[in-house]
């Protein structure tokens, strides 16, 4: 009994691991970014400057359902907070991000 249970144990922490986030970011100059994660991200500085975000797609998982949207490298002007599906956002340059 205990034999079969170590392999079931191991398959459901395998799909909770495997449940990521996935946030697809769309720029107004045609690009498109993707950023992942399995828990939350904390404070990211967006790579890509220069360009501003008008739509952002977000799969949730398990651990993180939130994301936002800061206007400065700090994320301390919040600006926008989404959830999953497509997330269309005021056309502006932001400087960072959260997930949660």
């Amino acid at each position: 009994m205990h034999i079969t249970t170590y392999p079931l144990l191991f398959l459901a922490s395998a799909a909770a691991i495997a449940s990521a986030w996935k946030m697809e970011v769309s720029y107004d100059d045609n690009t498109k970014m993707t950023f992942d994660g399995h828990t939350n991200s904390h404070c990211t500085k967006f790579k890509k400057h220069g360009a501003g975000i008008d739509n952002v797609y977000f799969k949730e998982s398990t651990f993180a359902d939130t994301f936002e949207l800061f206007s400065d490298n700090h994320c301390k002007e919040l600006v926008f907070k989404g959830k999953k599906g497509s997330n269309p956002v005021p056309d502006e340059l932001y400087g960072s991000y959260k997930v949660y």
